[in-house]
């Protein structure tokens, strides 16, 4: 192998000196500052991320608590709402509640008056009503006919 020749040793090492002094000059000067300017644009546009995903992350809690703000509003307004027609709801039942019981009261007012006078009536009647059985049953029973005074003045007496 000539790499292990030693008599081509100092050749060898020359050249080599000379090839990594080349590949150096170019790498250090043409490839790694494109390489460096890279990964410095990399890392700004990186930085430049992360700021507008705080800015973001900020604007986004600030919605949630203008949102949780909102959402709290809208409930106490729903609950106002709920409750006053729950109010006027109610109130409208005793309204309505209060009217047919007076409507139920006049009803039944009228229907006590009602009896009343028919059992008015009725009692008024009860003694002609039984003069005339009476009179009848006598008549059917008796030979003759009997006396409408008598009877009245027998009715009177008995009650």
């Amino acid at each position: 192998m000539p790499q292990l020749d030693f008599s081509t040793f100092v050749p060898q090492l020359f050249w080599l000196f000379l090839s990594l002094s080349f590949l150096y000059l170019i790498l250090s000067r043409i490839a790694l500052p494109r390489i460096s300017d890279v990964i410095e644009e990399r890392k700004d546009i990186i930085a430049q991320d992360i700021d507008k995903a705080k800015a973001l992350s900020s604007d986004a809690d600030q919605a949630i608590e203008e949102l949780d703000i909102k959402i709290t509003e809208a409930k106490s307004k729903s609950l106002e709402l709920i409750n006053s027609s729950r109010k006027k709801i109610l109130d409208m039942n005793d309204r309505e509640k209060k009217k047919f019981n007076e409507e139920i009261s006049k009803e039944v007012k009228k229907a006590e008056d009602e009896i009343l006078k028919n059992k008015d009536l009725a009692m008024s009647r009860i003694s002609e009503i039984s003069e005339d059985i009476t009179s009848e049953m006598l008549s059917n029973i008796l030979p003759g006919e009997a006396d409408k005074k008598s009877l009245e003045k027998l009715y009177k007496d008995i009650n």
